[in-house]
């Protein structure tokens, strides 16, 4: 189960939602639409070797998953969400993530990389849209190797994640000249997915990442 909402209607909702969906790549589908941004922050070592240390993500999910959010948060009935409002629902939606490890999946060679918990989440709410911001922070750096690989997707397939082609993807840090992006794998396609994604997001989603099968394998290469 991808993300919780307040304990109520979080049992009513989330059990009409997903817990009548089998867990079957060709029939389930998702149910909560986000547009990501990746931010992998990279270091240089004294010897030339360059490491990631952390990831920056900014989540923006769609509209109808927002505004059931709103329904359920808004606690004074303004149909605005207050900073504490916020706040709680930044915390709690991200409970479900952080079971899931934030749909993160990283791998160097045969090691899976766990990142640790996001200390801190920024929450706003615009345009009936809620939008995330927070970091991960990788228990150690991890060198970048030919073996380096990337990939953000829901396992259970409840939840599509977006991720432009162009700006999508940044690499930060300093003296990261010689580093660059490349595409490992690219996903299939589920054109239902992508029609849905557009639809959402009035975007082109052509060949995006989406979920488990259909998302891209993001790798980085330095020097």
């Amino acid at each position: 189960m991808p993300f919780k909402i307040k304990s109520i209607k979080f049992i009513s909702i989330f059990t009409l939602l997903f817990g009548l969906w089998p867990v079957n790549m060709a029939i389930a589908h998702p149910h909560i639409l986000i547009d990501a941004r990746v931010k992998f922050h990279i270091q240089k070592a004294q010897n030339g070797q360059y490491y990631l240390d952390s990831l920056h993500y900014i989540w923006q999910f769609d509209e109808n998953f927002s505004l059931l959010l709103l329904g359920d948060y808004d606690d004074n009935q303004n149909q605005l969400l207050e900073q504490d409002e916020l706040t709680t629902m930044g915390i709690e939606t991200m409970e479900g993530a952080k079971e899931l490890l934030y749909f993160t999946h990283i791998t160097n060679g045969s090691t899976n990389i766990t990142p640790t918990d996001a200390p801190q989440v920024q929450a706003t709410f615009k345009d009936s849209r809620l939008t995330l911001e927070f970091s991960l922070t990788l228990p150690q750096a991890l060198p970048l190797t030919d073996d380096f690989k990337y990939t953000l997707f829901d396992e259970e397939y409840y939840t599509a994640f977006l991720i432009k082609k162009q700006g999508g993807y940044q690499l930060t840090g300093d003296d990261i000249g010689d580093c660059a992006l490349f595409q490992v794998g690219q996903g299939q396609i589920d054109n239902n997915i992508k029609t849905a994604l557009e639809n959402a997001f009035n975007d082109d989603f052509t060949n995006q990442g989406m979920g488990a099968q259909f998302a891209d394998d993001i790798g980085i290469k330095c020097g």
